[in-house]
């Protein structure tokens, strides 16, 4: 008997099954782990496949090798931002491989399978010519071929490009750098060239889908804050409060934290990067809330600073009023054209008139996209499609008061637009919210 469905839709459904296979195996979880998991890659793997080959084409001869340099946490494996940018794959120990003048001049390699480690974590998928077409990669080879591929590329064009972020010194010898070492010991005449600045250049522009993701981030976080909200009060520890938001985050899909939470009252509101969240809040103190959700890999960076017994105090006020208004003038003076230290010196202005210029300990902003800091050349001029975070602050600890105000702000063709603008920030608007929030 003829089966009831046709070759079209059984091709179809092959396809449907094994983006499933890829996507649990990839993230790490199975459906009965993660019932409703958050949206997988929403871009589609032609988005990386079309990357790849712009970086290919600028980079014009030689060999490039990337490795999945990410981190393992509660909600799995999270590649690093050159790697997912290139592949969209979150998967540990894998290693691309780009060359432009081979006939595979696309080679995903994947870890080794692992029988015993399957029986506790689950199956990985095997290698195959549905994996390939799946990841729109020329070949698939596990990691134990990087040699042999390596060698036989470089006999044809002894070029090694490096097309990961730059590391200063005091960091760790990056994989692909230490590769690079050991083959031009062994093969004479091998040259490695600095190519990063490619890659960089590509993460600094966002597209529409790119700036949707940041945009869907800021949305997560913002109603993480308004639910979290009750707890800025007298008596409610900082670890309380930072718990809130991110299970908030969880509960809306959002797999990841752009950063671990800082949560800081008091005295601690003045400690930049203050994570240790070990105390409650008290009576007359301001909380300032630095953190963000990621979605599909696009980090939000959004912080607030509130007053924990819902109103500002006279020397509160006057402090959040000046920096509200330095964030203001430098959102103002964004456009093509003008650098990053414009913006900071816009900034640092309006503090120094106010006589707090001591008290601003830190830049104005940063570039944003797959990583709270992401990829970008710090001297180069803003240009339509960059996004980059505002963010001056005063701290002032012998009076236990730190206010600093962050917004997303993407340059547009006539000037900028502030993508988390929906999310209280006058003074008014701040103890408004916290009131609804209250009932």
């Amino acid at each position: 008997m003829s089966s009831p469905f046709s070759s079209q839709h059984k091709s179809r459904m092959v396809a449907v099954y094994l983006f499933t296979v890829l996507f649990l195996v990839f993230y790490g979880k199975t459906a009965a782990q993660n019932p409703s998991p958050s949206v997988p890659n929403a871009f589609g793997q032609e988005v990386y496949k079309q990357r790849r080959l712009a970086l290919l084409d600028s980079l014009g001869d030689g060999v490039a090798v990337l490795y999945s340099r990410g981190t393992s946490g509660e909600m799995g494996y999270r590649a690093d931002g050159d790697f997912w940018y290139l592949t969209g794959l979150d998967d540990p120990g894998a290693i691309l491989i780009l060359a432009p003048k081979e006939k595979d001049c696309e080679v995903l390699l994947l870890a080794p399978r692992d029988p015993e480690e399957e029986r506790w974590v689950g199956e990985r998928v095997p290698l195959s010519e549905s994996l390939k077409v799946v990841v729109k990669m020329d070949r698939i080879y596990r990691t134990s071929s990087l040699d042999w591929l390596l060698v036989d590329r470089v006999k044809h064009s002894p070029v090694l490009h490096l097309i990961s972020q730059l590391v200063g010194p005091g960091t760790g010898v990056p994989p692909d750098m230490e590769l690079y070492g050991k083959i031009s010991e062994r093969i004479p005449g091998v040259t490695t060239k600095n190519s990063s600045r490619f890659l960089e250049s590509m993460r600094m522009y966002k597209s529409q889908k790119e700036i949707a993701a940041l945009e869907k981030a800021i949305v997560v976080t913002y109603k993480g804050m308004t639910e979290s909200l009750p707890l800025i009060r007298p008596g409610v520890t900082e670890f309380q409060l930072a718990g809130k938001l991110q299970e908030s985050f969880k509960q809306q899909g959002a797999q990841f934290s752009s950063f671990s939470p800082i949560v800081g009252a008091g005295e601690h509101s003045t400690i930049l990067h203050y994570e240790r969240l070990d105390r409650e809040i008290r009576a007359g103190e301001l909380v300032l809330i630095d953190f963000g959700a990621e979605w599909n890999h696009y980090a939000a960076d959004i912080t607030r600073t509130f007053p924990a017994d819902g109103k500002f105090t006279d020397a509160q006020a006057r402090i959040y009023d000046v920096v509200l208004e330095a964030q203001k003038a430098a959102i103002a003076s964004i456009k093509p054209g003008i650098s990053q230290d414009s913006v900071d010196a816009v900034a640092r202005s309006v503090i120094r008139k106010a006589g707090y210029a001591e008290a601003f300990i830190h830049g104005t902003s940063h570039y944003l996209g797959v990583e709270v800091h992401d990829a970008g050349d710090y001297g180069q001029p803003l240009m339509p499609g960059m996004v980059i975070t505002v963010e001056p602050g005063i701290y002032l600890p012998d009076s236990k008061i730190g206010v600093r105000i962050e917004d997303d702000v993407l340059v547009t063709q006539n000037g900028s637009r502030v993508l988390s603008a929906e999310i209280p920030r006058e003074r008014a608007e701040i103890e408004k919210w916290m009131a609804r929030s209250s009932h």
